[in-house]
């Protein structure tokens, strides 16, 4: 792909193969458990109500890949993208949306409160703002 002629070429335009191969799988992984997140929303498995990120999986990816070592994240109700992105574990994060032990927060927090500090997620919470005073 080349950039059209209006546009101006960085020298760090290309952000090379291996990081677009790795904002490509993480997408993909999202865009998964998500949309298994739904099946199991409508087989009324999921405790109270869920807010995906459906068709927003880039976001979650490109802010994930910018993070460096050490970084926190703090999200909105709408957490699970950015929870997977950060590299919790699919099981794990659909483990805590049904309110299972195996989940990231052993199935206590729910939908709209993911925390997995091992991987910078200080959480995601329900009432937008409310992490600020945290954060």
């Amino acid at each position: 792909m080349k950039p059209s002629k209006q546009s101006k070429a960085g020298a760090n335009d290309d952000i090379g193969e291996a990081v677009r191969l790795l904002l490509y799988r993480t997408q993909v992984v999202i865009r998964e458990a998500e949309q298994r997140a739904f099946d199991l929303f409508l087989q009324n498995l999921v405790k109270g109500t869920s807010h995906l990120s459906l068709g927003q999986e880039a976001v979650a990816a490109g802010f994930a890949v910018a993070m460096q070592p050490g970084d926190l994240s703090f999200c909105t109700y709408r957490g699970h993208a950015h929870t997977l992105a950060r590299g919790a574990p699919v099981e794990q994060v659909l483990g805590e949306l049904m309110g299972r032990d195996n989940g990231l927060m052993r199935g206590k927090g729910g939908s709209m409160h993911l925390t997995s500090v091992p991987h910078g997620v200080m959480g995601s919470y329900a009432i937008i703002g409310a992490h600020l005073p945290i954060a």
